[in-house]
């Protein structure tokens, strides 16, 4: 299988744009060129000893990448990766970080909009950046970074895989811009031009232990399907696939005579039910089923798909709280998964703040054990090229979930995790059989970091903020301080959930392009604001002026009479707010779910 060009010069003429494969260092790397019609938006791959780029009245721009092209109002659009930074290695290939982007318009004017429709042109562009600047995307040109080790091992004697471009070998799970490349992939010869993109979290330490050099990465991947923000995507799809459905692999490279790796896959996702938790305003939204729905077949499609993808055993582990507003999904997650009784699945039930309550935090060695036997069963994914011993697959996954997937779900992922790298580290004689990570006083703390640091970045694509509980994963205990900053994260959640998290659904879906743009029929809605001339909006202005007008009594007029009647008036006009808390948050206003 052929890589992915590095590297490109930008050639952006005035008819047309042209991409010329190069070294990183400079100079040429191709006898092929894409060229990019910026009027007819048609493409095709040009030979240079044929047709030269006409480099005169161009100018001309370094980039990494090509991320895709998109339709906006004005027209389409060209996305490219204009900083970039390696951030590791997985074997000898090397894994980049996109640091900046920039979005290049195919026509130079907007002239020929009318206001709305620039109005309309502007805000899609400003919606595509944010995107852009969430962070945590990652690619690499000469490696399929959105498979794990297993898949890649047991695919690796299948000439169709091993001869398909980059871009169609990837997992279109994990594939960001697979949308934004449609065009492209469709031009006969362009397969070096697709760079696939996966967003998540990539993080690499390198460390002896015991004499030996090892290499520990964590590589998480976010699925495509379902994506979107913390409320506003909840349990599966028609399809089976979970909202917030996170692939997370754990690496270890071993250098002795020659390199030795293996890899333990974990899973997250949303409760495998069909359910919402539309935000309201209140702290915590009630979450609702509908009596209609068919759970037991949106159980069954979602672990079919589990099976089809990864094979082997899974095993649920639900974390979440057996009593209050998350007893109700999990209750019905327990007598739908034992209705289902399906052979490879089984599931298992931990009340993670019952158990840990009053910060005794200790008190996950109780599930540990529970799943020690299955840790054991399951195993890792190893090979060796010489094959001194023989390739191990890893047998069966475990899927963990709270309501959320960001907070408890890491803490007990990284506990997994570790309890299978003290096995991978014995197996390799790193360390001894009585030894285990939490002995090795630098391995362990290494290992909290990276894990903690995957929780933050996982929580902020999804919640808007780091992770709750990480100075858990981070300090291997629950602190004050900690606590103190679960408190600040949890309201900034609360404002972004009610307040922003609309907007950033949008940004998701039209980047990801399940909303797709059409100039005859832009959506009214994203120009509705809540100040507007209906009740909602009079409400939301009357308890505006209602506590400026008390803070103006209490501090200028002195008045207590008119300071408790408009008091009053506010009380009024907050609890209205509150009742019909829905019509008052940022809802999504590009695709209904």
């Amino acid at each position: 299988m052929s890589g992915i060009f590095e590297s490109f010069n930008l050639y952006s003429h005035a008819e047309k744009f042209y991409l010329e494969p190069t070294e990183l260092g400079g100079g040429a790397s191709s006898t092929t060129y894409l060229e990019i019609d910026r009027h007819t938006s048609s493409m095709r791959v040009n030979d240079s000893r044929a047709q030269r780029i006409p480099i005169i009245d161009s100018d001309i721009k370094f980039i990494y990448g090509v991320l895709g092209t998109i339709k906006l109002v004005a027209g389409n659009a060209l996305i490219v990766i204009t900083k970039a930074k390696i951030v590791g290695q997985i074997g000898n290939h090397n894994i980049w970080t996109i640091l900046d982007t920039e979005i290049i318009p195919f026509k130079k004017t907007t002239l020929h909009l009318t206001e709305r429709q620039a109005r309309y042109n502007r805000r899609f562009i400003e919606m595509l950046g944010s995107v852009l600047n969430f962070g945590g995307f990652f690619y690499s040109t000469t490696f399929d970074i959105s498979r794990t080790q297993q898949f890649l091992q047991q695919n690796q004697g299948s000439a169709a895989f091993q001869t398909s471009s980059m871009m169609d070998r990837a997992s279109d799970r994990f594939i960001w811009n697979g949308y934004l490349l449609t065009q492209i992939r469709s031009v006969s010869g362009a397969e070096k031009f697709t760079l696939p993109i996966i967003h998540g979290f990539f993080g690499q330490t390198k460390l002896q232990i015991n004499g030996s050099s090892i290499k520990l990465t964590i590589i998480s991947r976010r699925s495509i399907y379902r994506a979107g923000v913390r409320f506003y995507k909840r349990g599966v799809d028609n399809d089976g696939h979970a909202a917030n459905f996170v692939e997370t692999e754990q690496i270890l490279e071993f250098d002795a005579e020659e390199k030795h790796t293996t890899s333990f896959v974990q899973l997250r996702g949303s409760i495998p039910l069909l359910w919402s938790q539309k935000p309201n305003l209140r702290w915590q939204p009630t979450p609702q089923m509908r009596p209609t729905d068919d759970q037991l077949a949106a159980f069954n499609r979602s672990f079919a798909w589990h099976q089809k993808h990864y094979g082997g055993k899974h095993v649920i582990v639900n974390l979440v709280n057996q009593k209050g507003r998350e007893k109700k999904i999990g209750g019905e997650l327990e007598r739908i998964a034992q209705q289902a009784n399906i052979d490879f699945v089984r599931y298992h039930q931990f009340d993670f703040h019952k158990e840990c309550h009053a910060m005794q935090w200790n008190r996950l060695s109780i599930l540990k054990d529970q799943l020690a036997d299955e840790i054991q069963a399951f195993g890792f994914f190893y090979s060796c090229p010489s094959q001194v011993q023989p390739t191990r697959y890893q047998q069966g996954f475990f899927r963990t979930n709270c309501m959320d997937c960001l907070d408890r779900t890491n803490v007990v992922q990284s506990m997994l995790a570790r309890e299978s790298l003290t096995d991978q580290l014995r197996m390799f004689g790193i360390l001894g059989q009585h030894q285990s990570v939490e002995n090795v006083d630098q391995l362990e703390i290494v290992f909290k970091h990276l894990w903690a640091d995957n929780g933050d970045e996982c929580s902020r694509q999804y919640a808007g903020t780091g992770a709750l509980k990480s100075d858990f994963t981070r300090l291997g205990k629950r602190t004050y301080l900690g606590a103190m900053n679960d408190g600040v994260n949890a309201v900034s959640r609360y404002m972004r959930n009610n307040f922003g998290d609309g907007y950033r659904q949008d940004s998701i879906d039209l980047f990801l392009g399940n909303f797709v743009i059409n100039t005859s029929d832009l959506p009214p809605t994203l120009e509705t604001s809540i100040f507007s001339t209906d009740q909602n909006g009079l409400a939301l202005v009357a308890a505006l002026f209602a506590m400026s007008m008390t803070i103006l009594c209490m501090l200028v007029a002195d008045n207590f009479t008119a300071t408790i009647f408009w008091l009053i008036i506010f009380f009024v006009c907050v609890s209205f707010i509150f009742l019909n808390g829905e019509e008052f948050v940022n809802t999504p206003k590009l695709k209904i779910d």
